[in-house]
């Protein structure tokens, strides 16, 4: 016996646009504020039908290092050479697919849940999960041999769909901080937790850089942390400079606070310390061991980010201006069961050149296990 098959490529089959349902849930996820407040590069060369390839290569100049020639001497056979590197960012597909009766059957009959409509929402959260993931997993360097997050588990080359389709760099030599100066994840305690001390010794190493990182549009810093970290500094009573006092003195003087509010631009917010926005993200990447590349439940990775401190390629253009996100739809069995797939052809990776420090980001490593 025979059928007529519908498949995607087929020219009959039915194409759609998706805007509402990826705008809705973009703005509930860290990537869509990063890409808004300048924290994310648009790769523009992939954009587009005529573009064409499946990675960018972007060159990357360090500054000039040596001692300049002064009078009486001889600047000829004493020139610097340019220190030229790249970086490398490949693009590829995540397919997103859910099959349900179609209308005209006994089973939607059966159901006040509209299967389409319930589809095209769920297709699109569910996209932007993996992309939020990808976002803080580059961010922090987390690539642990497998780990497990909103319910499934990520291993081999299924990483690659929560890593933005690029393989996360571990933070360059001078772009991770631990509290307390521990060496390693593993070494963490549980008297190593989030404070807004350690948010000062991360500034100071940023500012005694050679390669400082570029602060956003409005000269600050956005730092995102765990739930978790976020308990720890709300309730901290060992650091030298005490969140909940800060906020308690913005009550006592009339002022706006946290304690009562946390909302800003659909990001839940901690406040603003030294110019730094601090945001509370549940995607903040876990700890890592550094001999066995294990995940450490009770480590977060928060990240302080400045200017472009990821690259972000689509050829279905930019996510701030219509929807990256395509929809396929499918007939099958005389029409009685439909398929919609919600695909997406991206890259997402950490903006690092060969020959410097990460560009835009500040690993702050601190304990923060669950408090329930």
């Amino acid at each position: 016996m025979s059928s007529t098959g519908m498949l995607t490529s087929n020219s009959l089959a039915v194409k759609l646009w998706g805007t509402e349902d990826w705008v809705n849930p973009g703005q509930r996820v860290a990537f869509g504020h990063m890409f808004s407040r300048g924290s994310v590069f648009y790769a523009e060369e992939l954009e587009g039908q005529r573009a064409r390839g499946d990675q960018i290569t972007y060159d990357y100049t360090g500054k000039l290092t040596g001692i300049p020639i002064g009078e009486g001497g001889t600047l000829d056979g004493n020139e610097e050479a340019l220190d030229l590197g790249y970086f490398t960012m490949a693009i590829n597909i995540t397919r997103i697919g859910v099959l349900n009766p179609n209308d005209d059957t006994i089973e939607q009959q059966r159901t006040m849940v509209a299967f389409p409509e319930r589809t095209r929402k769920i297709i699109p959260q569910r996209h932007m999960e993996l992309i939020d993931a990808s976002v803080f997993n580059q961010l922090a360097g987390f690539n642990p041999t497998s780990y497990t997050q909103n319910g499934t588990t990520w291993s081999g080359t299924n990483k690659l769909f929560v890593q933005g389709h690029n393989t996360p760099v571990a933070p360059s030599t001078n772009r991770i901080i631990r509290a307390n100066a521990a060496a390693t994840d593993q070494a963490l305690t549980s008297s190593d937790k989030m404070t807004l001390d350690i948010i000062d010794y991360a500034l100071e190493k940023i500012d005694t850089s050679d390669q400082p990182i570029k602060r956003l549009a409005d000269d600050t810093f956005d730092l995102y942390i765990s739930p978790e970290q976020y308990v720890d500094l709300k309730q901290d009573t060992t650091g030298k400079i005490q969140w909940f006092n800060i906020e308690l003195a913005k009550i006592t003087g009339g002022k706006s606070n946290e304690l009562e509010t946390n909302m800003f631009d659909t990001m839940p917010k901690a406040g603003i310390y030294s110019n730094v926005n601090i945001y509370v993200a549940p995607r903040v990447a876990y700890g890592q061991r550094s001999d066995t590349s294990a995940v450490i439940t009770t480590v977060r990775r928060a990240v302080l980010v400045g200017k472009d401190a990821l690259t972000y390629a689509s050829p279905f253009g930019r996510p701030d201006e219509k929807s990256p996100l395509k929809y396929f739809s499918q007939l099958k069995d005389y029409d009685y069961f439909k398929g919609l797939e919600g695909r997406l052809i991206y890259g997402l990776k950490k903006t690092v050149a060969s020959n410097s420090e990460d560009i835009g980001v500040m690993v702050i490593s601190t304990y923060a296990a669950a408090h329930s």
